[in-house]
């Protein structure tokens, strides 16, 4: 038999405190996701292009036009091809895509994401 005072499952207060951290995790995922998805686009279309040579003997000009009409087509909002750092030396072209995200979180705080992994260098020749 079980008497009232052996009885076991949620308190009020536990209840409360476990929908808390379900609204926190879900406000951070439904913030965080779109923007991994953006740079997963990002870094796909920079490596698409590299893979396919359509860099080679292009200036750096039609460079940052096909990656902006890359960006275009993959429908990238956060960053932009003028935002692309684009570099040659001695026959190595160099280009720098990294960027940083910042965003409204809850009231005045914000959420900062830094993609520093967005460098490639390949042969020009």
């Amino acid at each position: 038999m079980n008497s009232k005072n052996h009885q076991a499952g949620w308190t009020v207060t536990g209840l409360l405190g476990f929908m808390v951290l379900g609204a926190f995790a879900l406000t951070c995922a439904l913030k965080l996701i779109p923007v991994y998805m953006e740079h997963s686009s990002v870094a796909s279309a920079i490596e698409q292009a590299i893979d396919e040579d359509a860099f080679k003997g292009k200036s750096t000009g039609e460079i940052r036009r096909k990656i902006s009409k890359s960006f275009e087509m993959n429908m990238v909002e956060d960053t932009n091809a003028r935002a692309v750092s684009i570099s040659r030396k001695k026959g190595m072209t160099t280009i720098n895509a990294n960027y940083e995200k910042r965003m409204p979180f809850i009231a005045n705080i914000d959420i900062v994401v830094k993609f520093d992994d967005l460098a490639y260098e390949f042969r020009t020749d």
